[in-house]
């Protein structure tokens, strides 16, 4: 008998915990944030020899995602976000901007820390020139290395990642550009980010 009570309650405790797993199991984010890195795509130079140059690894991240608690230890998050860097002057300007999707499953190591490894693709990649032709680059799909630290009284977490990612001009102008010409010319836009999530 004694033995059979134990059962029940070890029974109920894992049921306790099963339905505790999947008490809210999705929450949203809002994200803003800044990358670093990546192949230089042009520099504006202005007239006190100041310049400012657009990268294909820099810029401002803004976006929002949702994340969904598969368990205690383990959840995946979804983002989708717009990534743009720009130089501006007064008689034109230079916006390398994309669209960028991404799965990033995580590991939670504590209540505040969790890492993952994930993937995305960046799409409707353009670099936007005043000063010549735009360019425009095929789709690209890129590897996420991601820590996240979540904010023990803040409904807010700041996140360190590392992003691989290559493109390969389409089109300038209206010309389209060889695919073999394209691949021996990639641009490297690996980069650093530090983004920060409302959650809620």
């Amino acid at each position: 008998m004694k033995k059979f009570s134990l059962a029940v309650l070890a029974a109920l405790s894992t049921t306790t915990y099963a339905s505790e797993d999947i008490t809210n199991p999705l929450s949203f984010s809002a994200t803003a944030g800044y990358t670093f890195g990546g192949d230089t795509l042009g520099t504006l130079v202005y007239e006190d020899d100041s310049d400012n140059s657009v990268k294909a690894g820099s810029g401002l991240i803004l976006g929002g995602g949702f994340n969904y608690a598969l368990s205690q230890t383990f959840d995946i998050r979804l983002n989708a976000s717009i990534h743009l860097d720009s130089a501006d002057a007064e008689n034109g300007d230079l916006t390398f901007s994309r669209f960028a999707w991404e799965a990033i499953p995580y590991y939670k190591a504590n209540e505040q820390i969790k890492l993952g490894l994930g993937v995305g693709i960046d799409s409707s990649v353009e670099l936007e020139n005043d000063f010549g032709n735009d360019i425009e680059f095929d789709n690209a799909g890129k590897f996420i290395v991601s820590g996240m630290y979540t904010f023990e009284n803040w409904s807010a977490s700041l996140e360190l990642r590392y992003s691989v990612v290559e493109y390969e001009v389409s089109k300038i102008g209206r010309y389209s550009v060889a695919n073999e010409l394209s691949r021996a010319n990639k641009i490297d836009a690996n980069h650093v980010g530090i983004l920060f999530h409302w959650n809620f």
